[in-house]
């Protein structure tokens, strides 16, 4: 039996409160015939549950569960589960919510609320009802209106594809697909939707999804408007809430508008963690017969955003007309994120704001730091028993300390000040794109120490890339369905395999459920395979090491996360060719200047470190030999004096750099050995590392050249691009003895022995 655990947020009782949370199993622990089952004291809780992923004996590798537990106010909760044999003889749920296909949609029943979505355009809803009482005779909604470039299209027109991805009992997902078009019925701007009801709830989700899969390289993001319209019963009475400490509510009969604009962010003083909370913003119409609460899922972070409530009805401006005009570049995409509350005209309106709250900052469950390494579906050993307190401290400064972006297109990445002073944004930030896998970084970190905020943190990241970074389309293969390169305005850049991951996707998608997240692991999958089909990757020694090397760690991914062969195939492929380019040169030796081919510590590294990653997959002595050859080869040629690596091996860029990446390395060579020389050199590396400092420290907000409001001026990537490596190392070094030196006095190495 193992444990979930809510931590304290709310101080109000959440009663049968929708919450989910996914559960990784390890190989053989919940089979076919089994089934998990979650206990509150000793009553046991309904379920909704889904395989994500199997092991290859057809076990649960990833199960997704919601349920509705009741949540005590100012007061944390732990509930049990165990996984047991026979038939799930978990009670039925009070109120469970159905999808009904009809020739005009998809009726979705929660209980107190019914609704349709239709065929015909995504309004997003038409008929709804409430406790039995349709509340408007048309429909109300009349869908997102996009304008770009001059060219205004709607969501409201044209037919659109239906699929149902949860049809209940405790939670139903439909999911469309379609094109926005022109009042002339011309198609343009691809169109994705996402409505989310749950069982006994009288509120949905909904989200709206805009991709420039248009020939034109460019258009101006100019408007994108939500409206809901309705002929009021009586005097309708009017409400908005805005906040990021206490919600301030305005409440009357006349027109009430808020905007969240670049002078709102640079001059509100938010101490939040922004990737898990900023504030709330929500607009409440309501009549004699109903009323409707409208929330926009994390407003601030996303601004700019204007909220209009008036007698005829509510005006949701996701981008405001009088904004600047934003660049939305060819196979970039934004999704925004609403909730509709729908409710009884005497609800208090409080009640409005706290469901609102909800929404910005839901309860969500943490598994102790045990079940990840007694279930861990990564393989690798990242949740080692024993680790110095310090070291939890150093990487929570690293998470951290990244710049905080706000703005459409900006949140969920981060700007890098080294990056931009070496000028690869021609006088612009450049932006990482979140460089070195910061979603997996997070989910790991998460699965680590269960803190909130560092899955807050991978999710975000993932959406961006979702969004903004993954090329939805190109005319050029080797752009089309990549990630894109660190650049000023994230998608300017070009698309290299040593800078694309698979990994976060994955995560991202066994967290959440959400398929677009696989969808988009595989598009990254098949981009890198056709850029390492190109004759200058497949000769050993025409490129830099890493683009193999990375390429060789998406593919080790992609078929631990999927089982598809195809993935195991081209990771062998590219093994043999690391085979053959050290038989040539007698190290991984690349190109560099016109008449060098030096040793690159990080990059070598980097690619041995992929090796060992291979070895999960398969038991090759030749990798392993190959790992513990090149890491002797590094250690001969690249130590400085003071017997820390140097950047490069020319003698013009031999500056000290002791790269966290050869702290692993070093630690494969030990797996192998069982040498704990190199954990010794390893430690020295880390002393190096220890003492630099984690960033640039805060900085005043400030307003960039793409619109975004940032805090900090530190290093975007410094997180992803140390975590692995040092906690890899830390895992084998702490039982060792060799970083006793690096702990807090008075405490134990092994006082972390649980996540909350």
């Amino acid at each position: 039996m193992s444990t979930l655990y809510f931590e304290k947020i709310s101080k109000l009782d959440r009663e049968l409160e929708p919450v989910s949370v996914s559960i990784p199993l390890g190989r053989g622990r919940l089979a076919p015939s089994q089934h998990l089952v979650i206990y509150d004291g000793e009553r046991t809780l309904p379920t909704h549950q889904r395989v994500l992923a199997r092991w290859d004996d057809e076990s649960a590798k990833w199960l997704l569960i919601h349920f509705q537990p009741d949540l005590p106010g100012n007061r944390d909760k732990t509930l049990h589960f165990s996984i047991e044999e026979g038939v799930d003889a978990a009670p039925p749920p009070m109120a469970a919510v159905t999808v009904q296909e009809s020739a005009e949609g998809m009726v979705v029943n929660t209980g107190p609320l019914s609704f349709t979505i239709p065929r015909e355009g995504f309004l997003p809803v038409r008929d709804v009802q409430l406790n039995g009482t349709k509340l408007w005779d048309e429909s109300p909604f009349q869908g997102f209106a996009l304008r770009c470039s001059g060219k205004t299209a709607t969501s409201a027109l044209g037919p659109v594809e239906l699929t149902v991805e949860e049809a209940g009992p405790l939670r139903a997902v439909v999911l469309l697909r379609g094109k926005h078009r022109t009042t002339e019925g011309q198609e343009f701007i691809e169109l994705r939707g996402r409505v989310t009801a749950y069982a006994g709830k009288p509120y949905i989700e909904v989200e709206h999804q805009f991709i420039h899969a248009e020939e034109e390289p460019e258009l101006a993001l100019e408007a994108l408007q939500f409206v809901f319209r309705s002929v009021a019963q009586g005097t309708p009475r009017l409400a908005l809430g805005e906040g990021y400490y206490r919600t301030a509510i305005q409440q009357g009969e006349q027109p009430l508008e808020m905007a969240l604009t670049v002078e709102t962010m640079l001059y509100q003083s938010n101490e939040h963690f922004i990737d898990s909370f900023y504030g709330d913003f929500w607009v409440d119409w309501r009549d004699e017969q109903a009323g409707l609460t409208l929330s926009v899922h994390q407003a601030h972070q996303n601004f700019p955003k204007t909220l209009r409530v008036e007698p005829e009805g509510i005006v949701c401006s996701l981008y405001p007309d009088d904004a600047e005009h934003a660049p939305l570049l060819q196979g970039m995409a934004k999704t925004h994120r609403l909730q509709l509350h729908f409710h009884a005209p005497d609800t208090p309106i409080e009640e409005c704001s706290v469901r609102s709250l909800q929404f910005q900052l839901p309860d969500r469950p943490s598994l102790p730091r045990s079940w990840f390494r007694d279930n861990n579906p990564w393989v690798e050993t990242f949740f080692p028993e024993q680790l110095p307190g310090r070291l939890i401290t150093f990487f929570n400064e690293l998470h951290d300390s990244r710049p905080k972006a706000l703005g459409m297109f900006h949140f969920g990445d981060a700007p890098d000040a080294n990056y931009t002073n070496q000028g690869r944004g021609r006088g612009e930030n450049v932006w990482v794109n979140n460089e070195y896998d910061r979603p997996h970084c997070c989910a790991l970190y998460y699965g680590l120490t269960g803190q909130r905020r560092v899955l807050d943190s991978a999710l975000v990241c993932a959406r961006h890339w979702l969004d903004v970074d993954l090329c939805h389309y190109s005319p050029d293969p080797l752009l089309h369905g990549g990630l894109k390169i660190h650049t000023r305005y994230h998608v300017t850049g070009r698309v290299t395999p040593s800078h694309e991951w698979t990994e976060g996707f994955l995560d991202y998608y066994f967290l959440t459920g959400r398929t677009e997240g696989l969808d988009g692991a595989r598009s990254v999958g098949d981009n890198i395979m056709r850029h390492m089909a190109r004759p200058e990757m497949r000769q050993p020694g025409d490129a830099a090491v890493r683009e193999g090397g990375w390429a060789l760690r998406a593919m080790v991914g992609l078929y631990l996360g999927t089982g598809e062969e195809r993935w195991r195939a081209e990771a062998k492929r590219l093994v043999e060719m690391f085979l053959l380019w050290r038989d040539t040169y007698g190290a991984l030796l690349a190109p560099y200047t016109s008449h060098s081919m030096p040793r690159v510590p990080f990059m070598i590294s980097l690619t041995v470190n992929s090796f060992s990653r291979y070895l999960l997959i398969e038991d090759d002595e030749r990798v392993k030999r190959l790992i513990v050859e090149v890491v002797d080869d590094l250690l001969e040629h690249c130590l400085g004096a003071d017997g820390i690596f140097f950047y490069k091996e020319l003698p013009s860029l031999q500056r000290t750099a002791p790269t966290p990446h050869a702290l692993e390395a070093l630690t494969h060579a030990y797996r192998i050995t069982n040498d704990d020389r190199y954990l010794r050199i390893a430690a020295r590396q880390f002393a190096a590392l220890a003492e630099q400092p984690i960033g640039a420290g805060p900085a005043a907000k400030y307003l960039d050249a793409s619109g975004a409001v940032i805090a900090g001026r530190g290093g975007g990537r410094i997180f992803a691009d140390k975590y692995i490596s040092i906690l890899l190392f830390a895992g084998a070094a702490s039982p060792a003895g060799l970083l006793d030196w690096y702990e807090y006095p008075f405490l134990s190495t092994s006082i972390l022995t649980s996540t909350h």
